[in-house]
Order: structure tokens, then sequence, then C-alpha cells
């Protein structure tokens, strides 16, 4: 078990880049060796060696004999008694049977080329004689109620999740005649997840086991479930348990980068990312445009997202290269289950003055009292991701990145006789809330999300340059203005065998490339 935590760890400490473990210290070492034996367990178990078999066990050389074929036949029946027609139907077959003294009732029916499996199930789904078969086994069983156990492999936690992106531009109040109500102009987006596995587990099977002497009872702390009910019915639950739990435990991997592109002069109105269009041979590329709004400091909307199969990020990185200076804020990888957030955040949390009250006290002198409420603000990256996974391997994700600076802002408040300066908060805020699909490995790009920075910059002769009137002449002023494009990569991946090696394999030589740093 703790080799396990520490190659999960290792595999997400070789996405982060801003926190590498140092080359040849052990941390590094233990890294290498956990991944390394990961990698071999891993494909030892993708293809597991048979046992060895003693001499005597094994088979002649002689030819085997073939299975025998399923036999066919035609059978009819007419208000025939139920325990004729089951010991019957295997007479001079190689199935047996074994019938219970409480079947009763007759059965009547006409069948052509059918086998006795095929004859149980339609006499099941007909008439609900329950049965069940082991090999050439069959036994026909009175429909009374049977208790069974289930285990449930999940966490008993329940999850609760908001992601807000709100634009406002203003509000409006309206004077009733009982209310005033306040309206916000703007856009809002709000995307709520709630996950009670447990509860929604018990009302589920509740529905499923209904009628007098069923019963459920689930118990979340040991993961059992026991169910009482008629066979049938134990079977619907059963096959229920198992696909709910099949689709509860696909796991996928999101690496993403996030990266600031400083645009050059020839690109000012955006990346280019037609060049994009023709990747290449056996790569493709799915653009969409979005309407959803913004919020940045330069109000600029037309976020985009696209799918691109072209492997990993290298591609999309040298288009950025190309046309602006590339900044890597984060390179994160976080591993999740179907339809549970992850939550990725780097950044620092500031406290900042939002309210200020004052209390004066009148006696002998007037003495002023101020109250100063703090809020934090976070500076920094936060990205929530939300997979689907369908039976066939698609992933849709709820995608939900955050980019904002936070910097001081003085303001001089005067409270009474008395001057206050406060630092008040000035946020910069880069976000978006986009549902992508994609398929296992390819790599979604949302870009858009633009801010343009001015600058002024002032060059005098000493001396000179300060004399009024004709220091004019001795100083130079210089505007400048730049245009920076967030631009946001992720690349979903499942983690199924193949997909697990992969990573594994990219962890590994992203260790093995710290020996080889100019730092190491």
């Amino acid at each position: 078990m703790g080799k396990v935590f520490l190659v999960t760890a290792v595999v997400l400490l070789a996405g982060c880049q801003g926190m590498p473990p140092v080359a040849g210290s052990s941390t590094h070492q233990e890294g290498v060796a956990a991944l390394e034996e990961a990698i071999e367990q891993n494909a030892q178990r993708s293809e597991p060696a048979p046992p060895p078999l003693a001499p005597a066990l094994l088979p002649p050389l002689s030819l085997q004999q073939p299975a025998l074929d399923e036999e066919r036949f035609d059978i009819t029946a007419e208000a025939l008694p139920a325990r004729d027609f089951f010991m019957g139907l295997v007479q001079d077959t190689r199935y047996n049977m074994i019938v219970h003294e409480q079947v009763g009732g007759s059965i009547s029916l006409s069948l052509k080329d059918v086998s006795v499996d095929e004859v149980m199930q339609a006499v099941h789904r007909v008439y609900g004689y329950e049965y069940s078969r082991s090999g050439n086994l069959y036994q026909v069983l009175p429909a009374s109620l049977q208790t069974e156990i289930f285990q449930i492999n999940y966490l008993d936690i329940q999850r609760d999740g908001t992601s807000d992106t709100q634009v406002s531009a203003g509000s409006v109040t309206a004077a009733g005649t009982n209310s005033t109500s306040e309206e916000v102009i703007g856009t809002r987006i709000s995307t709520k997840t709630a996950t009670n596995f447990w509860g929604n587990l018990s009302s589920t099977l509740q529905t499923i086991v209904t009628g007098e002497g069923r019963k459920v009872v689930v118990t979340p702390q040991t993961g059992v479930v026991v169910v009482r009910a008629l066979p049938s019915e134990l079977a619907t639950v059963r096959d229920y348990l198992s696909q709910a739990e099949l689709i509860l435990h696909r796991q996928v991997v999101i690496e993403a980068k996030i990266l600031e592109v400083t645009l050059n002069s020839g690109f000012q109105s955006g990346v280019n990312w037609s060049i994009l269009g023709e990747p290449g041979e056996g790569n493709t590329a799915l653009f969409s445009q979005s309407s959803q709004t913004l919020s940045n400091a330069d109000d600029i909307a037309g976020i985009f997202t696209a799918d691109l199969s072209i492997g990993d990020f290298t591609a999309v990185i040298q288009l950025l290269q190309s046309q602006g200076d590339v900044q890597v804020l984060s390179s994160p990888r976080v591993s999740t289950v179907n339809n549970q957030k992850a939550v990725i955040k780097v950044g620092t949390d500031e406290f900042f003055v939002t309210e200020v009250e004052n209390t004066t006290t009148t006696g002998t002198s007037t003495t002023n009292s101020p109250s100063i409420e703090l809020t934090p603000f976070f500076s920094g990256i936060a990205l929530d991701v939300t997979p689907q996974i369908s039976a066939t391997g698609d992933i849709v994700l709820h995608i939900h990145p955050t980019v904002s600076e936070v910097v001081d802002q003085q303001k001089r408040i005067s409270i009474g006789s008395d001057d206050f300066n406060i630092p008040l908060a000035l946020s910069s805020v880069r976000e978006s809330d986009s549902i992508v699909r994609a398929e296992s490995g390819q790599v979604i790009v949302i870009g858009g999300l633009m801010k343009s920075t001015d600058s002024d910059t002032q060059a005098k002769t000493p001396g000179l340059g300060d004399l009024p009137g004709v220091g004019k002449l001795f100083r130079q002023d210089r505007q400048a203005g730049s245009k920076t494009e967030l631009v946001i990569l992720l690349r979903p991946v499942l983690a199924n065998h193949d997909s697990l090696q992969d990573e594994l394999q990219r962890s590994l030589r992203s260790f093995r490339n710290l020996m080889t740093a100019p730092d190491a």
C-alpha cells in the first residue's frame, strides 16, 4: 500500500513543473525506483502467466473431443402440470433437473427449434417460475423471498460543489407597493453538483424491490447492502449494482497547461489558430466558437474551444511560440473518477478591507471608534474539472478555469475628523465556463481570454530634465502597449491499463530528465 501511495505522489509531482524534486536526492531516487517497479508490475498484470502444470496433469497428445453442440428440438404442452413439464424437459438430454415440492401450476406452450436453456428462460418470463443453473444442473424453486448480501466499494462521503461565473454591469432597484427588489444586470453561469451515492442507492433499490415482505438495508459504513426479495428481483438488483459500480469506477487522468502568451505586433488581434486547421497526417482539429461571457479587465469576449487529436501539447506550444512569448503559469495533473469534481488551486490569499463602520462616543470628548472588516481575496490560478465518461470511452468535461490577480489600491476616506488610508482590492479576473466533449488523449484548447496592458516610460537627462519649461527638451516620454492571451490546454486520458502504462512511462522520463538538467 505504501508503494501505491508513493507511485501516485510521483506521478502527480511529475506533472507539476513548479516544485520538481531535486535531481540526485533521496526523494528523486525513490521516485524513479517506484515508477520502474510500478511499470513492471503493471505490465505483468496485463498478461498473467499461466500456472505451472505437473506432468501427470498435462493432457494427452491425442485430439480432444469437440464440445457438444446445444441440442435443439420442438416442444408442445397443453395445461401440463409444472412438475411433469420440467422433469420431461430434460429427459434424454445431458441436463439434470431438480424441482422443489412446492412448485405447482400448469404450463401451456408450443415452441420450435429451441434449446433447454431457451425454454427455461421463456417459462420464467411468462409464468414467473424461479430457477438457477449450475453447469448441467437446473433447480426450479418456489417463488419465495430470499436474502442476499452485496458488497459495494465506494466512499461514505457526500460532496457538494459550485462553479460560478458572473459578469455584473450594474443593478436596478425597483420599488413596489409592499417590497423593494434589486435586479442585477449582466450574465451569470452557475453550475452545482451534489453527490449522495448511498442515499440515491437506497431509494433506487427500494424502487426496484417493491411488495410485501421485501426489504433493503444499506450500511454505508461497511459498504454492505442487504436485499430480501424474490430471486428475479435479486437478479435485477445484482445487475444494477454491477453496472453502477463499473460506471462509478471509471477514472480519468487530466493533464493541464495554463499558458500566457504575450502577442507579437503582428498578432494583436489574438492567436491565429487557423494554422492548426491542417495539423498533418493522422491528426485532426475541431474548432467551435462560444458566446459565453468573460470576466476580465478589458471585457473582451470571443472564447473558443478546439478538440485536437495531436497526441500531446508540443504542436500547440510551438504554434504559440511562433506568435509571441509563452509563459507557463501552471502545469498540473490530477486524477478523478466519473462525475466527481477535481479542483486545482495554486496561489495566495491576501486580506483586504471590505467594510468600515465608525462608532462615535460623545462625552467629555468625542471619540471615533472605527470597526474594520477584512475579507480574503485569492490571487493565482484555480481550475475545477468534472468529467463524465461514457461506456465507449468518450469524455464530456465541465471546465471552469480562473486566473485572478489582486493588487492594493489605496483609498483615502474621511470619517468625522479622521482620515484613513484604506488598502482596497483591485482584482483582475480572467475566467471561463465551458462544457466540451473529447476522446481519450485529445487536446482541448480554450483560448480568447485576452488582456491589454499599457505602460508609460520616461527618460531624461539628469538635472536638465527637471528644469521648468526647457526641461521638456531633455525628456523623452514613451507609451507602450501589449496584449496577452490566456490559453488553457487540457488532455484527458482514460485510466485503463494501456493509458496508465503510458503515463507511468512519461513520468519516469520526466524524473530521469532531472538528472541531465543544468542545475542537477
